[in-house]
This record gives structure tokens, C-alpha cells and sequence, in this order.
């Protein structure tokens, strides 16, 4: 008409469909052939002289297993269908989704990497689904040579990989990525050639490593810093977690690091002892909770905890007898001013003692031997 416009592009004949549309028309004839040609054969059977049990169950076994051929055909017939129109419809998705991407560019530009991101997942998992749909086309044959030819093709892929990550030192990446292939493709002989590369590889790097490391951790022992020592032998086994004298280094450590608490250790609770034969409680307190802090889940700690409280009590006996007997040495050399400032800090510190009730009688006639009556010192 002269009014509509001609589209003289011939439209792309689907193979989907056409296939999905014989396979549904085999099906139909199958069954009708069958129907048919079972009727004639129990007619036949039913019109002998002497039928037999036999040639009725052959025909109704060959009527069936061509009624469930047909089945199949129709089955699969429909796969392709319901296939075909899931890839449209995801096409038809792709397509809205560049298309409100381009919209929002326009209007949100710091979003695009995130919408591109989508759309690209989408369009792979649309080239996987026809993947499938034509795999499912293939004969066994065509399926073996193309998984075979998939192979070989991953193998030369690894095989330029491999070596890039290798100058990296990236060879458990490396590892990994030949492993994956192994599974998927088990019967290629190229993952041996490439996992010995990487071997190789890895051995040669490994001794750099762990002479460096070794070094390095001999000089941090020397020093007593084991937590830097332990981190560079951490570092070590991630590069290379499955070397056995990488391994016999960090054992080596962790006993020397070991060692080396229980010594210190030691070392505190001697002189928290010494301390406490001086009855120097203040010092025995201070060598206890330097341990708790130190090593809080040791052997000794529980022990200590239960000590702590009395410790602690006979600690600041201590104190309050230190401070009173420094405010009378300051009267006595008549520093009134420094021993009322004493004072005030021991009634500050400790409200409750036997001392603070003691100087809060004594409080005004030291201020007015300090000159300072109600106030505080200078």
C-alpha cells in the first residue's frame, strides 16, 4: 500500500523453532504410525489359528517403545521451545537494560561502571544459555570433539598464563587455575607438563624466601622482638604454605617464642616474690599485674588472680603508712605547706582509712600553721 512502509529484509530464519517444530511432527507421526500398525497386528494375532502369548506382548512392547519415543521427540521438542523463548525474553531484557543504562548515564554518569557491570553479566549468561541449547543439538560425537576441542584450547590458554604468573610469584594462583582445568578436562595430558613449571618455579623462589626470611628472623630473635619474628614467618607460609621446611621455621619459632615467655615470666614472678619477702607491696603488685596483662591466659595467671585482691589491700596499707609517715617528717622539718598538700591528697585517695579520719581533725590546725586557712596550697 502506498501508505506503509516495505520491509524488504527477510527475516532470520530460527533453527530453534524449526528444529522444535520436526522433532514435535516426528513425534505426532511416530505415535500415529505405531497406533496403527499395532491395531493391524493384534488384529492379525486375533484372526491366527493358534495366537500365540508371545507375539501379543512383542506387539504391545513395540507400540510402547514407540509411544515413548515420540514422547521424548515431543518432549524435547517443547525444551527448545520453552529455551528459545527464555532467550528472547532474556534479549529482549539485555536490550531495555542498555537501554535505561543510557538514560541513567545521561542522568547519573558516576553510576555507569555499576550498570555496565549488569548488562555485561547479562549478555554472558544469555551466551551460556545458547551454549546450551546448542550443545543439546549436537550428536555424541560432535559433543566429545567439541569438548575436546574446548580442552586444548584452555591448555594453550594456561600455557601462556602460567608462565606470566610464574615472573609474578603468583604460582598458587597459578596452581589453582591448573587444578580447575584438571577437573573440567581430566584426560589432557598438558596439566603434568604445567603443574612440574610450576614446581620448579616455586622451589627456586621458595629458597630465596627462606634464606631472607631466615635471616631475618635470626636478627629479630637476637633483639627479643618475637611478634615482629612471628609476622615475617606468617608472611613466609602464605607464599608458601605447603613447603615442609617453611614449616620446621615457624615450629622453630613458635617453641623459641615460647620458651622465651616462661622465661620472662619467670623472671616477674621472682621478683614479685622478692618483693613480697621485702614487703614491698607496691613493687609485688606492680611485677603481678604486669603478668596478668602480659600473658593473661598463662598457668600462672589464675594463681595470681586470686592473689590480686590482697595484694592490692596490703598495697595501699602501704601507701597510706608511706604518705603519713611523709606528712610527719614535712612537720617536723615545720613544712607545714607541703605536708598539709600530702594531707589533702591522702583524704582524697583514701576517704575511708583510719588516716584520713585521723587528719581531717588534725586539717585545720596545719592550715593555720600553713598559713592557708580553708584554702588549698599553693
Amino acid at each position: 500500500m502506498a501508505g506503509s512502509p516495505i520491509n524488504d529484509v527477510p527475516e532470520k530464519l530460527n533453527r530453534s523453532r524449526l528444529a522444535a517444530a520436526m522433532m514435535a511432527v516426528g513425534a505426532g507421526l511416530l505415535f500415529l504410525i505405531a497406533t496403527v500398525w499395532a491395531l493391524v497386528r493384534f488384529w492379525e494375532i486375533s484372526r491366527a489359528d493358534q495366537p500365540t502369548v508371545g507375539e501379543f506382548v512383542l506387539a504391545s512392547a513395540t507400540m510402547l517403545a514407540a509411544w515413548s519415543l515420540s514422547l521424548l521427540l515431543w518432549g524435547a521438542a517443547e525444551i527448545l521451545r520453552k529455551l528459545d523463548d527464555l532467550i528472547e525474553l532474556w534479549q529482549d531484557t539485555s536490550a531495555a537494560t542498555r537501554g535505561v543504562t543510557a538514560e541513567a548515564v545521561a542522568v547519573h554518569p558516576g553510576d555507569d561502571q555499576a550498570a555496565e557491570n549488569q548488562a555485561r553479566l547479562l549478555q554472558q549468561l544469555v551466551q551460556l544459555t545458547r551454549e546450551v541449547r546448542d550443545i543439546e543439538m549436537l550428536s555424541a560425537e560432535e559433543r566429545a570433539d567439541r569438548l575436546r576441542a574446548e580442552g586444548e584450547q584452555l591448555a594453550r590458554q594456561l600455557e601462556a598464563e602460567v608462565p606470566t604468573l610464574l615472573r609474578e610469584h603468583s604460582w598458587l594462583e597459578a596452581r589453582r587455575r591448573v587444578q580447575e582445568a584438571r577437573l573440567r578436562f581430566p584426560s589432557l595430558p598438558n596439566w603434568n607438563a604445567l603443574e612440574d613449571q610450576i614446581d620448579q618455579a616455586r622451589e627456586g623462589v621458595e629458597a630465596q624466601d627462606f634464606d631472607a626470611a631466615t635471616r631475618e628472623v635470626d636478627d629479630l630473635i637476637s633483639l627479643g622482638a618475637w611478634e615482629r619474628a612471628t609476622e615475617a614467618v606468617r608472611d613466609l607460609q602464605q607464599r608458601h604454605p605447603d613447603s615442609p621446611r617453611v614449616g620446621q621455621l615457624a615450629h622453630r619459632v613458635q617453641l623459641g617464642r615460647e620458651k622465651a615467655a616462661a622465661e620472662e615470666r619467670a623472671r616477674l614472678m621472682a621478683m614479685a616474690q622478692e618483693a613480697t619477702d621485702r614487703r614491698d607491696w607496691t613493687v609485688a603488685l606492680r611485677r603481678v599485674e604486669e603478668v596478668l596483662a602480659r600473658y593473661p591466659n598463662s598457668l600462672e595467671a589464675k594463681d595470681l588472680r586470686e592473689q590480686l585482691p590482697t595484694l592490692r589491700s596490703n598495697a595501699e596499707i602501704q601507701a597510706r603508712q608511706q604518705m603519713e609517715m611523709e606528712i610527719r617528717d614535712l612537720i617536723k622539718d615545720k613544712r607545714f605547706a607541703d605536708a598539709l598538700q600530702v594531707a589533702r591528697a591522702l583524704i582524697a585517695q583514701y576517704p575511708d582509712s583510719p588516716q584520713a579520719a585521723v587528719l581531717r581533725d588534725q586539717l585545720p590546725r596545719l592550715e593555720e600553721k600553713a598559713g592557708q586557712p580553708g584554702g588549698a596550697p599553693e
